[in-house]
This record gives C-alpha cells, sequence and structure tokens, in this order.
C-alpha cells in the first residue's frame, strides 16, 4: 500500500519541475520582445554565472537591441563570450559573427571584419542549412576588396544557397545585380527564371522592383507585380503582398498616374501598417 503522504508530495514534485528557471524567465522576456527587462535580468544572471554560454548569448543580444550608438560595441564581447563558452551552438557564431560585421560598418573596421567573417564561416560549418550566415559570407566577400574580397567564394556561398532555397537565391542575385545597376543582367536572370518557373513569386516581384528602381519597362513591371498578387508568397522571408503594393505605388507614380499610386500605398498600408516605405511614399505624394 502507498504512504498516504506521498499524494502530497507528488504535486510538489511536479510544481517544483515546472517552474521555470531564472534564465528560462530571461528568455521568455527576450522572446516577448521586452528587452529592458530582460537586459536586466540575464545581467544578473551572467553576474552569478559568468560561465553560463547561454545567459552570455541572450545578454549579448538584448543588448544588440538597445537605440544607442554603442549597442553593437557592447554586445559584441558578450556573443563572442558564448562561442567560447560553447563552440558547438551554431547560433552563437551566427550572433557574434553578423553583430562583428555590422560594427564593423560602424567602426570602419578591418579586424572586426574578418572576425565577423570567421565566426559566420564556424556557424556554417556547424550547420551547413544556416542560409542567414551564408547570406553574410556571400555578402562580406563580393563587397570586400582585393584581396580580402572573393569571387568565386561569394559565388560559392551563392550556389549553396541556390541548393538549399531557391527563391532565396533569386532574391539574392537580382538584388545584387540591381545594387549593382546591371539592369540587363537583373532582367535577364528574371527571364530565365521565368522561363523555367512561370509561376515564380520571387521573381516576378524583382522584375515589378528592379522596374521601379530602374525606371525601366514600366509597364510590364505593373504586370509581373499584378500576377505577384495572384500568388502566395513562398515563405516567411520573401517580399509581402504589401511590399508587392509599395512597389506597384512606385511605378504608378513614374507612371504619373498619381490617383493610382496612392491607391496602391494605401493598399499596402491597409495589409501591413507598418511598412515605412509605402508610408513615405504615400507622405510625400502630392
Amino acid at each position: 500500500m502507498i504512504p498516504r503522504f506521498r499524494s502530497f508530495a507528488l504535486p510538489l514534485l511536479l510544481a517544483a519541475s515546472a517552474a521555470a528557471s531564472p534564465l528560462e524567465d530571461a528568455i521568455a522576456l527576450f522572446q516577448a520582445k521586452q528587452f529592458p527587462d530582460a537586459r536586466a535580468a540575464l545581467e544578473k544572471i551572467t553576474t552569478a554565472e559568468p560561465a553560463n554560454a547561454a545567459a552570455a548569448y541572450y545578454y549579448g543580444e538584448t543588448l544588440r537591441r538597445r537605440s544607442d550608438a554603442a549597442a553593437l560595441e557592447d554586445a559584441v564581447p558578450w556573443l563572442e563570450k558564448a562561442t567560447v563558452l560553447d563552440p558547438t551552438t551554431a547560433k552563437y557564431f551566427a550572433a557574434y559573427g553578423s553583430a562583428s560585421l555590422l560594427f564593423a560598418n560602424q567602426k570602419t573596421s578591418l579586424s572586426a571584419a574578418n572576425k565577423g567573417r570567421d565566426a559566420l564561416e564556424k556557424a556554417i560549418a556547424l550547420d551547413p542549412n544556416d542560409l542567414d550566415s551564408r547570406e553574410g559570407v556571400f555578402q562580406f566577400y563580393h563587397h570586400a576588396p582585393w584581396p580580402i574580397g572573393s569571387s568565386s567564394k561569394a559565388a560559392t556561398q551563392l550556389a549553396e544557397i541556390k541548393k538549399r532555397d531557391p527563391d532565396r537565391w533569386a532574391n539574392l542575385s537580382i538584388s545584387t545585380k540591381v545594387r549593382a545597376k546591371d539592369y540587363t543582367g537583373a532582367f535577364k536572370l528574371i527571364d530565365e527564371i521565368l522561363a523555367k518557373t512561370p509561376d515564380n513569386y520571387v521573381a516576378h516581384y524583382q522584375y515589378g522592383r528592379t522596374a521601379a528602381v530602374a525606371n525601366l519597362n514600366l509597364p510590364a513591371g505593373l504586370t509581373h507585380l499584378q500576377k505577384c498578387l495572384t500568388l502566395t508568397p513562398p515563405g516567411p522571408a520573401s517580399p509581402t503582398h504589401s511590399n508587392v503594393w509599395n512597389r506597384l505605388g512606385n511605378i504608378h507614380e513614374k507612371l504619373k498616374q498619381p490617383t493610382a499610386a496612392r491607391a496602391a500605398y494605401e493598399s499596402a498600408l491597409k495589409l501591413e501598417p507598418a511598412n515605412k516605405a509605402a508610408a513615405d511614399s504615400l507622405a510625400k505624394l502630392k
């Protein structure tokens, strides 16, 4: 026969196991985007547990989300510390690498840039499917001057991204050509993609975006963007229908169609009130 006291002990044990740790509470605050509260809690934890890699990582991430100019400078050492304490977790290296590259751009620091590249490459080695890190490495090698930059290494990352996410590859490849003002190359690549996959959402969007940016092929740009509105964005990182409406507004403006442009911007904001590009364009529209 089971002694009666065990009926009381079991709920107490269950309650104890269900109680969240201070770190779990702090992570919950971080995930809820309550960054100041999370930061305060994590500062205490990192002081009490200096060898806690997860605490160092999340503390660095909360520092990174401050709005002041020193946010990255304060965050980078903590994100680096997380990688030292736990060199087996890809997301620690990814966070440290991306923050280091942003800091490098902010301070024009070659040392920070190289550390950021190395950290992202380590993240990829630990998790080959980390496409954010692959894109970061691509951007580094594509934009860095010789002898640090490398077109072949950039191409390698782009090919690996294409294997894993063709839509992301298309978006990145076309955007790269547009930034370089290679509009002919951008349109050619889009046409090649659409010849193989006529309902490729990203390619249709990028045609419209390229037309708007380059002020070329504007009627065709409208057609491609209108096609986008009949398709479903393929993933969470894809341009939204709000983005599509914003680009429609851009083209209508260039075609001297202010009424249609206003309606497009309003549609963009109706879908996504936080669409700053559409809000700014609407405010400037005469």
